[in-house]
């Protein structure tokens, strides 16, 4: 994303805080713009391959949120106009707890488009995981099930992700969630079986460390690529290392992605179950059918593997009501998990 230095116009990286040709403090000239007549742009929070996103309040209900706006410059390009209108009719559609929430898609008055979505509170799962990783099993597994949620949902509309990674997932603590995901930026997402292609040829979209295999090779996707994509992230909030670690440029990762088996997680990380080894081998497999169906099979397999952790963690004061048969059935004490190892 380009802007221009107010000073020379000499394009910038949308993320420039000086101009390199004349060494003038970039401001940035959308601070305090009312978009669509009612939302006061008030901090800029980042930006993405198809937006800034703005902190902005509403001008009458005061209530904060955030605003995507596609830059002038990115707007000429009829292309990425294409992708940001797809992203923002797309996300109206999601209502999943674990995806932002959109609340609209719109044209301001001088044409530029924008996304009005809820502003969250959290930190994202790149941040907490540079400060706390590796995780241990369980809360691993926690975070795949709400990323679940919000793909199996987007999935069933016809949405995949494409991008998913660190970065796009933010985690909320709440009072009895404290791991709360929030999936962000479904702009990469593409219609399934969709004729129109928004990409050239040879083209890939998203981070590269998370892409599957047909992804990479340009073959047409399904919910099934974001599934690869949880597989490798779920190694490595586990073990603390890409599966495919030893990749060492660009093309080794791209021949790593397509053709090498990934070692079990055991092998990095000793105190991890065959059970979970499964899981996660079983996300990264080459081809798509030989992956779980789709994320709410994965999901409904957690929830299983987290049940007897469920009843553990149970607060203090809760009464757990045994099923009338069953009172002298016992469950079986769970190994202790290690610490996780740092990597």
């Amino acid at each position: 994303m380009l802007i221009r230095c107010q000073r020379c116009g000499e394009p910038l990286d949308a993320s420039a805080r000086f101009c390199g040709a004349c060494g003038a403090a970039i401001e940035d000239p959308n601070i305090g713009r009312v978009i669509g007549g009612r939302y006061t742009l008030r901090e800029r929070l980042g930006e993405g391959a198809l937006g800034v996103v703005y902190a902005a309040e509403h001008v009458e209900l005061r209530r904060r949120l955030a605003i995507k706006l596609l830059p002038e410059d990115a707007a000429r390009n009829a292309t990425t106009v294409e992708r940001f209108r797809r992203e923002g009719e797309l996300l109206c559609q999601l209502r999943s707890a674990h995806t932002v929430t959109t609340y609209e898609f719109d044209r301001d008055a001088d044409g530029s488009l924008y996304i009005a979505m809820e502003l969250v509170n959290g930190e994202s799962l790149a941040d907490v995981f540079r400060a706390e990783g590796p995780f241990e099993w369980p809360r691993v597994l926690r975070i795949l099930a709400g990323l679940c949620d919000s793909l199996g949902e987007a999935h069933s509309i016809g949405v995949v992700h494409r991008n998913l990674k660190l970065e796009n997932i933010l985690l909320e603590s709440r009072p009895t969630s404290p791991d709360f995901v929030k999936v962000l930026d479904f702009g990469l997402a593409k219609l399934i079986q969709s004729r129109l292609s928004l990409s050239p040829v040879g083209e890939t979209v998203g981070a590269i460390e998370f892409m599957s295999p047909e992804q990479l090779m340009s073959r047409p996707l399904d919910g099934r690529s974001d599934l690869y994509a949880l597989g490798v992230l779920g190694f490595l909030l586990a073990t603390g290392r890409h599966p495919f670690a030893e990749a060492r440029t660009y093309g080794d990762l791209v021949t790593a992605h397509v053709k090498t088996e990934p070692p079990l997680a055991s092998t990095v990380r000793a105190d991890l179950s065959p059970e979970i080894d499964m899981v996660f081998s079983r996300l990264l497999e080459k081809e798509p059918h030989r992956r779980f169906p789709d994320a709410h099979a994965l999901a409904a397999l957690i929830s299983v593997m987290l049940a007897p952790y469920a009843i553990r963690d149970a607060p203090q004061g809760d009464t757990l009501h045994v099923p009338e048969g069953e009172e002298d059935t016992a469950l079986a004490e769970l190994p202790a998990t290690k610490p996780p190892r740092k990597a």
